[in-house]
């Protein structure tokens, strides 16, 4: 038994500032389809399959930000998730066809994550349906290979600001594209500095945002930019109101600073993740004490191996398939991690590897002897509790 694991492609429609450029990365994915289709294997999408998020605009108080910024900006319409997956679809042409083959073909299991998670309803599994994918639905997978317990989840349940729908993280990657990069596509940087919008959300880490805007705008119109950012997001209830409507008052510097005071994510997730390994913590979901954890979300490559009572535990964060920017003007990283989790001679063996690098391996453990199969614990690869069926 081999599974493969990716994370956070980030389908998007039609832009300038999508995350998932299917010339490219839809390509790379057909390829893996074909492989993991050839060898029976099986493939897990760990989550943020499709920007959902980014494609749905703020609730409230767009058409009045883009009024105080004296820039001609249609707002677009909230739409159904039918509408949303079929636009990303139709970007995503190699993508999509690659992946409704291997669903023929082979066990496809989707994880919703924080910027998809309107996959987890009836009404989007229906819309995967609709354009081919019909997958398993489960917020955590768990897998016996090798005779070790491995738990794979997206890994937004460790983030405060995206654990649950509707909160800080969604309403700020809304206002993101849908705000701040219209608005820059509108108006334009100041003379002679070339503009990337989508730089803005392929940032990591995300405080460099609000300095990348600083260099690409006068003073003057990033200070209105600011102010009006704030109180967009403060009429959709996610800042204190005297910070929306003070927002004057607020300067970048002191927000930059609170960012930065809570930025460090995917440390703080690689810590929960070897508690858990350690015992120390339970993991969301219900899922049982792992050998092997597997997060996506924070777009960080991250791998520790932790030693619990003379035995050892993995931990791989998978990083993201979107071309990831470090500050300003470098180009950005355009590689493709995928984990491999297979059955060697009754060990388990996990293999982090690059598919823009050829296939290069990054990272590879191997486990001693098999140990403490999932069904001495009671879980089952297809316990109800967790998979949704497609209809």
């Amino acid at each position: 038994m081999t599974v493969y694991v990716i994370s956070d492609l980030h389908l998007d429609e039609d832009g300038d500032a999508r995350l998932f450029r299917d010339r490219r990365q839809g390509a790379a994915l057909a390829s893996l389809c074909e492989r993991i289709a050839r060898e029976d294997a099986e493939l897990v999408l760990l989550g943020d399959s499709f920007e959902l998020t980014g494609m749905t605009p703020p609730e409230r108080g767009l058409r009045r930000f883009f009024a105080r910024l004296d820039v001609d900006v249609e707002p677009r319409p909230r739409r159904p998730v039918a509408a949303l997956v079929s636009a990303a679809a139709r970007a995503n042409p190699q993508a999509i066809d690659a992946l409704a083959r291997l669903c023929a073909r082979a066990r496809v299991t989707l994880v919703p994550g924080n910027h998809d998670h309107l996959l987890a309803t009836d009404e989007g599994g229906a819309a995967l349906a609709a354009v081919g994918l019909r997958v398993e639905r489960t917020r955590s997978v768990v897998r016996a290979i090798g005779g070790r317990t491995i738990v794979l989840q997206h890994g937004h349940e460790h983030d405060p600001g995206n654990e649950e729908p509707g909160g800080g993280g969604e309403a700020m990657t809304q206002a993101l594209h849908q705000a701040v990069i219209p608005f820059l596509r509108a108006h334009g940087a100041q003379r002679n500095v070339r503009m990337d919008p989508a730089r803005i959300v392929a940032l990591r880490p995300e405080e460099g945002v609000i300095t990348v805007l600083e260099r690409w705008l006068e003073p003057k119109t990033f200070r209105r930019l600011f102010r009006a950012f704030l109180r967009l997001l403060g009429a959709n209830r996610r800042l204190p109101a005297p910070v929306a409507w003070l927002a004057g008052f607020v300067s970048a510097n002191r927000v930059r600073t609170a960012v930065q005071q809570e930025d460090r994510l995917w440390e703080r997730t690689g810590l929960g993740a070897i508690y858990a390994l350690q015992g120390k913590r339970k993991l969301p979901h219900a899922a049982p004490r792992p050998d092997v954890v597997v997060f996506g979300h924070t777009h960080v490559l991250d791998w520790a191996v932790v030693h619990r009572r003379g035995i050892e535990g993995l931990y791989v964060n998978l990083g993201t398939w979107t071309e990831r920017c470090f500050d300003p003007s470098s180009p950005p990283d355009d590689s493709l991690p995928v984990l491999a989790l297979e059955d060697a001679g009754g060990r388990l063996r996990a293999s982090l590897s690059d598919l823009a690098r050829h296939g290069d391996e990054l990272q590879r453990f191997e486990w001693g002897e098999a140990r403490r199969p999932m069904q001495a614990l009671g879980v089952k690869d297809d316990d109800p509790e967790r998979i949704w069926n497609q209809p």
